[in-house]
């Protein structure tokens, strides 16, 4: 009788303790697809973390930090997620690794309590584009992940490893490897999964004319860290006051992205229509600062902007620097025969991930986009001008 107890005991002993080691791992695998996710989207897409971490930055501080800055900051993330994640994953450094998961996810619980009092960004970013969550949503993620990573580093020790010993480096170097390069490759080539309203393959003409509505005005003008919010009747500040932007709001809700589009030129007449309406090819060129832009491919634009006009194709500069210093300051240094138009700066940070970039249109519909770095010659025009015609 007292065996048989024993026994019993033994295996309800073990049980728990299977139940216990499966609760553990099944925590560790929440963690690393979270983290591998995470991470993965931000390599995909390293400018738009570069554009959040601004949004943080001004929303909290009021400073800003060099765009190479943050575009470097941006990759460090998706770098050290992604590994966190592989590490999770195989049971790598259990210790190290689960005492580094609990500080990170620390760090970002306190950071989106934060977000959820103050309200500063409309959300975290942190999935980027794939999956859009309300800052009380990200709160209640980052509690749930918060709570698991606690568990799996208090019991570390039952983590299953998935991997020999002596292949484990090998899985190190290659994640690493891997996440670097393909953060480089889509900050060159552009997002190898676009997950914008304005992708390749979008109809401008159909998005936009199917979410039109009317709009308020907004212009913004800063003084000494306080900000002032005009419309467009009133009048325009003393000379002390500083313009920032000018802001649409919408006066009836939308989902749709392509709502914002909404284009002007330097007389701050709508040409969204020209642009949208154009029967032929045409070429956006996307600056969103004319200041801080990449000098290093005028010469390429230029030839883009010639090879436009011989070809008779509409060529539009959009850049939300709307005052005529910033626009001055770019046709001296570019030798820009081109005229400007005017866009909200988050629209052209989404249009296109560059600075300058450049969307090809036919008949309303994107066709091609590319970065600064990757810009092609007037050979390639023509090829793709053939394929498209």
């Amino acid at each position: 009788m007292d065996s048989s107890n024993c026994l019993k005991r033994k295996m309800a002993k073990k049980a728990k303790l299977l139940t216990f080691t499966i609760a553990v791992n099944v925590c560790r695998l929440l963690l690393a697809a979270t983290f591998i996710f995470s991470g993965f989207v931000k390599a995909n897409d390293p400018l738009g973390t570069a554009y959040k971490l601004e949004d943080y930055l001004h929303a909290m501080v009021r400073f800003t930090l060099p765009d190479t800055f943050l575009l470097g900051c941006a990759v460090i993330l998706a770098f050290v997620e992604f590994t966190l994640g592989i590490y999770l994953l195989f049971g790598m450094k259990k210790k190290i690794t689960s005492i580094l998961t609990v500080a990170f996810m620390t760090v970002m619980t306190i950071l989106t309590i934060y977000i959820v009092v103050a309200d500063p960004v409309s959300d975290c970013g942190c999935f980027g584009d794939v999956l859009i969550l309300s800052n009380e949503a990200t709160l209640a993620k980052n509690i749930v992940l918060l709570a698991a990573a606690i568990f799996v580093c208090r019991h570390h020790r039952r983590l299953d490893d998935l991997l020999p010993s002596s292949i484990k480096w090998l899985i190190a170097l290659i994640a690493l490897c891997a996440i670097i390069g393909y953060a480089i490759y889509c900050i060159i080539c552009l997002p190898v999964f676009d997950f914008r309203p304005y992708k390749v393959g979008t109809n401008l003409r159909e998005a936009v004319t199917a979410t039109q509505q009317k709009f308020d005005v907004a212009i913004i003008y800063e003084k000494d860290g306080k900000t002032l919010e005009l419309t467009a009747e009133d009048d325009d500040p003393d000379s002390t006051w500083t313009y920032v932007e000018t802001r649409r709001i919408p006066i009836a809700e939308t989902n749709l992205a392509t709502a914002d589009f909404y284009v002007t030129n330097t007389d701050d007449e709508d040409i969204t229509e020209d642009i949208l309406l154009d029967e032929g090819f045409t070429f956006l060129l996307i600056i969103p600062d004319l200041t801080n832009a990449d000098e290093g491919c005028v010469d390429k634009v230029n030839e883009i902007y010639e090879y436009a006009q011989d070809m008779g194709f509409s060529f539009y500069c959009l850049t939300a620097s709307a005052d005529p210093q910033s626009q001055t300051y770019w046709s001296e240094h570019t030798g820009a025969e081109y005229g400007y138009c005017i866009a909200e700066e988050r629209l052209l940070k989404t249009v296109v991930r560059g600075n300058p970039g450049l969307a090809l249109l036919k008949n309303g519909v994107i066709i091609k986009k590319w970065s600064n770095y990757n810009l092609p010659d007037t050979e390639e025009f023509v090829k793709l001008i053939a394929y498209h015609s």
